[in-house]
């Protein structure tokens, strides 16, 4: 024992060194690890038949980023965007899920804007515990199959609420008919409005289904005609749809009044597929959020959508006119809610922030549409209260906002 002493302070000399390294190396990467990005997913229709939504939907993204970068990042970190193509097909979009996680090691995801390709994809967001805001209406997003997974949009539930209500309210529907596409927003869609229109005692003279993005719908068309309803309710994901249900109309000679749960936000895919004129004849009343809408009698002042809107502008003048800014505001808003629940939570984890915005979803700041109000029962940030009606969705105020139906 005595022959060892001698050496006893070189060995506690050389562990107070090696422990101070180890600290040292420890603290530095704990340093490295706050600065390095945060890793954002975004899955969207970059190519195939919904790609022009999908540029909508990933600009809205871009914006968001690019704000957030400037003013310090996240929690003092940048945020570094992943991009994934679902191509309108959920079976890609689940292949680019699994890119963006095991590869790309997203933290946080936005996006898609098609319910079928956010419910494809949710099991894998679910499995890599990886929080993410989507555009879904499907009533089928549930916080039991997608617990993580939230949506900037309203439920088709809430959807059919607003429609029938201002139908039976206002155009005094009597009775009704249904087309819808037989993705899992229709499908969800027409029992839906079957039930709603029936507690109206509205009666639904037909119901027809037709592939998503249809290049014709005649036969639909002529058997819903047939029926002679008082309005036509119109469920899809997609604005081309929309085009070619009012296009068909038209070439029929058919001026029912149909109330669509998509044409007011995706104007330039419906004119594209019908005419340009095609709002004009004043039979059609689409849904929209009340933050992009206003009455004359309103107070003055440019609105929080205004204010986003002169932001677009400047960030991508050289397509902004082919742009849907309401579209584009719901995916920037789904940034903004995943930056606040990174914030309060300082953790990336998806039960944690899920959790979070939960209970703390009307409570967000830095959002353009309105109070949210996701639970612990539903994950749809917009409810029912913030849906307005609207007959010119073509045309807008300098802010871009768009008259309601009620104050026409």
């Amino acid at each position: 024992m005595n022959n060892n002493s001698p050496r006893q302070p070189h060995r506690l000399r050389r562990a107070v060194l090696a422990g101070a390294i180890t600290a040292v190396l420890a603290s530095a990467a704990a340093a490295q690890g706050a600065s390095e990005p945060i890793r954002m997913g975004a899955i969207f229709s970059v190519t195939g038949p919904g790609a022009a939504t999908g540029y909508t939907g990933l600009t809205g993204t871009k914006l968001a980023v690019k704000e957030i970068n400037a003013a310090g990042g996240i929690m003092g970190r940048p945020v570094e965007l992943f991009v994934g193509d679902d191509a309108f097909d959920p079976t890609q979009a689940v292949a680019e899920a699994k890119r963006l996680v095991s590869k790309e090691k997203v933290q946080l995801m936005v996006g898609p804007t098609v319910s079928q390709v956010t419910l494809a994809i949710a099991p894998v967001l679910t499995q890599a515990r990886v929080a993410s805001v989507s555009l879904t209406g499907s009533s089928a997003l549930t916080p039991q199959i997608a617990p993580y997974t939230f949506s900037m949009w309203t439920s088709i539930e809430a959807q059919g609420q607003a429609m029938t209500d201002y139908a039976v309210k206002h155009l005094k529907v009597k009775s009704a008919a249904i087309i819808a596409d037989n993705g899992a927003q229709g499908k969800a869609g027409v029992a839906i409005f079957q039930r709603l229109l029936a507690a109206q005692g509205v009666k639904v003279t037909g119901v027809q289904e037709h592939e998503p993005l249809a290049s014709d719908l005649t036969a639909q068309i002529l058997a819903l005609k047939r029926g002679n309803p008082d309005a036509i309710f119109q469920i899809s994901t997609a604005g081309e749809d929309s085009g070619v249900v009012f296009r068909t109309m038209g070439d029929i000679g058919w001026d029912a009044k149909v109330l669509s749960m998509v044409a007011g936000l995706t104007v330039p895919m419906v004119i594209r597929k019908s005419n340009p004129d095609v709002f004009k004849q004043g039979n059609i009343y689409a849904t929209m959020l009340k933050a992009y809408t206003y009455c004359p009698k309103d107070a003055g002042g440019p609105t929080e959508f205004g204010k986003f809107v002169t932001r677009l502008k400047a960030f991508d003048p050289k397509n902004f006119d082919k742009l849907n800014p309401q579209v584009v505001s719901m995916t920037y808003d789904s940034v903004y809610v995943l930056k606040a629940a990174v914030e309060a939570t300082k953790s990336f984890d998806g039960p944690t922030l899920s959790n979070w915005i939960e209970k703390n979803a009307p409570a967000i700041k830095g959002r353009v549409n309105g109070a949210l109000s996701a639970g612990a029962l539903s994950h749809f940030l917009v409810g029912v209260d913030a849906i307005a009606m609207v007959r010119r969705p073509d045309v807008k105020r300098e802010d871009g906002s768009v008259q309601r139906a009620e104050c026409n």
